[in-house]
């Protein structure tokens, strides 16, 4: 996924949300939009970690590796992996860890599978429809790009590692069916009614195993 600039929003004629009415402050359950929105690009950090991601369920035919310096902005924020295998409708994606779903970025369509995608490139910031869970410590993961009806979680939604979390998809900056995963660290709490957010800093997956 390229870099993206923090410019203002560009609504489109309608943004619906999904959300829980029982207390003061409703916790939206996902964000569903056909808006372009645009978030910071992300800075490179390192964390230590005791977390072993080494085992992590993948299906892929090509990855693209996380790029960038310490300290400076991502050339690229996360990993991509690819799964281009057209006689495979439904690719599923795994978590990387147990935790909670924050963040559920849904209403993202995609022009097709396996070119790049040609309509609301920026929805969910470039991500397109996506979901990011908390695993303690200030610690996430973004699962990105995921497919319009591929979105299985919504926020509150407790997870353990490996569990199916949605499909592979091409919505949003995509360029063919892929997951781009982001690890990051966030010392905030993220709004679950509002559009979808840069990490503080983001990790390199590869350091922890991936």
């Amino acid at each position: 996924m390229n870099n993206r600039f923090n410019l203002f929003l560009v609504f489109f004629p309608f943004v619906l949300f999904s959300c829980s009415q029982e207390s003061e402050n409703p916790a939206c359950l996902a964000y569903e939009s056909q808006e372009e929105e645009f978030s910071n690009v992300q800075i490179v950090g390192e964390k230590n970690l005791n977390l072993d991601f080494s085992s992590f369920i993948a299906t892929y035919q090509t990855r693209i590796e996380f790029s960038g310096r310490l300290g400076e902005l991502a050339e690229h924020e996360g990993l991509d992996l690819f799964n281009i295998d057209k006689e495979l409708s439904d690719v599923p994606i795994h978590t990387i860890a147990e935790g909670v779903v924050v963040y559920a970025r849904i209403g993202c369509p995609s022009s097709t599978q396996f070119s790049d995608n040609k309509i609301l490139r920026e929805c969910g910031a470039g991500w397109g429809n996506h979901l990011i869970i908390d695993h303690g410590n200030n610690i996430y993961s973004r699962y990105a790009h995921m497919r319009f009806d591929g979105v299985y979680k919504r926020v509150g939604d407790k997870v353990n590692k490996d569990e199916i979390v949605g499909l592979m998809g091409n919505s949003g900056r995509s360029e063919g069916r892929h997951l781009h995963l982001e690890m990051g660290y966030y010392s905030d709490d993220f709004d679950s009614c509002k559009p979808s957010k840069s990490f503080e800093f983001v990790l390199d997956p590869a350091s922890y195993g991936f």
